[in-house]
Parts: structure tokens; sequence; C-alpha cells
């Protein structure tokens, strides 16, 4: 198969091509993925923080990680399909400054985007269709304040540069799975002669079988004066067609 290597892609993104493939499974109308949920009894009843609290509109609504300790490493994962050129967020738990107080709030994050693709036939063994992806750190740490304001965030890559990105992603793939690849591109009826120098014939793979998301990572907290939660109340993504 013949791959033509893009002009500086490679060494814009060289360490997309030391990661290793991770496998993630998406089932039907998914589109927002949490490491781990806090479920918790009170009064008999159970209340649970999933992530789909982000995107409610209400601050009194928070994703609130659920392993012990202070959620370090816990991460949220954020479909996007589009490049992403910001975020914002509503720091800890934002229903009063007494639960804010008391929680764990973000201190510090680490961004990474992911980019990948399936193929005709790709299903894991719970039937989700399954993804194989790369992930790249965009910056280590993110600095949040610890106030209950909305924050915003700019994305270091722009979206020609996340485009760059997933052209990169596709070479990976066609080196390391030219069985899948051949797979889309008899679906497609895509010609494996012009994909890498086509942009027309990439957006159609990625509308059709591509994968494009903001990871969310936690790396250090302000301290809760009660709980050793961590919370999150809202986000918000920027997005912009590729």
């Amino acid at each position: 198969m013949k791959l033509g290597i893009l002009p500086g892609l490679l060494l814009l993104f060289s360490s997309v091509l030391h990661a290793q493939w991770e496998e993630f499974p998406v089932l039907p109308g998914e589109s927002l993925w949490a490491s781990s949920v806090l479920s918790e009894t009170l009064g008999g009843t159970v209340y649970e923080y999933p992530p789909e609290n982000l995107f409610d509109g209400d601050k009194a609504t928070p994703w609130v990680e659920g392993v012990s300790g202070d959620g370090a490493g816990e991460s949220l994962t954020i479909l996007a399909n589009r490049a992403v050129t910001g975020f914002s967020l509503v720091n800890g738990f934002a229903k009063s400054a007494s639960l804010y107080d008391k929680n764990n709030r973000i201190k510090s994050l680490e961004l990474s985007l992911l980019a990948g693709f399936t193929a005709p036939g790709m299903i894991s063994e719970t039937d989700a269709e399954l993804y194989l992806l790369k992930e790249i750190r965009l910056k280590d740490p993110l600095l949040v304040h610890d106030g209950m304001e909305r924050q915003s965030f700019d994305i270091p890559l722009t979206e020609e540069e996340q485009f760059d990105l997933f052209k990169t992603v596709l070479i990976e793939f066609a080196a390391d799975h030219p069985f899948f690849l051949k797979m889309m591109l008899q679906e497609t009826g895509l010609s494996d002669n012009t994909l890498f120098t086509d942009d027309m014939s990439l957006r159609l793979l990625m509308e059709v079988y591509g994968f494009f998301a903001l990871r969310v990572t936690i790396r250090d907290v302000y301290k809760g004066s009660r709980y050793d939660d961590t919370c999150i109340s809202e986000i918000s993504l920027e997005l912009e067609e590729f």
C-alpha cells in the first residue's frame, strides 16, 4: 500500500508515533465517558453524579469522580468529531459556596486529543463498536483558578493542525492495521493511491469511521474542608469544522 508521508506531520506529532493504540468501545448514542462516577446513599436514597451533569446547564448538578483518594488521574472523554478550539468549565460543586468549600476542586488538568478509526465489523465483546485511538497530550499542567465563576481556556493547536493530527493517525493506522484500512476503502470506494494527499477522501473516512475527542484528566486538586471528592459543575466546548 502506498503511504504518502505529509511534510512536517511526523515531526509535528512525533509523540503520536510512540503511543500505543487504545481500544475504545462505543455504544450507539454515546458521546461522553467518565473514568469513574460517585454513587452515594443519603437517607436511604441513592444519588449519582454522572458526566452528563456537566452539560445540563445547571451548576447545582456536578460530575463527581468515584475513586478513593482525591481523584488524581481520573478523566473525562468528550466526543467532538470537529476541531476543539477551546473549552470552559465551572469548577467544584458550585450549587452553593458551602458545598464548593467542602468538596475538592480542580487545581490542574492535563489535556489530550484522541484521534482514531474503526472499520466494518470491528465489534467488542460487549457488542459496542470498537475504535483504535492514539492520544496526544496538549498541555501539562493547565492551571485552574479556585473560584465558582466560569473559566475559559484555549486549545494550543489550530483547526489545521488538528486535521493534520488525524492524517498522522491515519498513516499509523494504515501501517499497523492494513486489513482494517482495506475494508474501509472497499466500503467507501476510495483509492489508497490518493488517500493521504486528498483531503476530501480523508474527510469521508473521518465522517464514516473516525473518532476525535478531548480528554480532560485531573492532575491536582484544591482540598475540600470536609470531603475528598473532586467535582466539576459544568463544561462546554468550542468547536470548528476541520
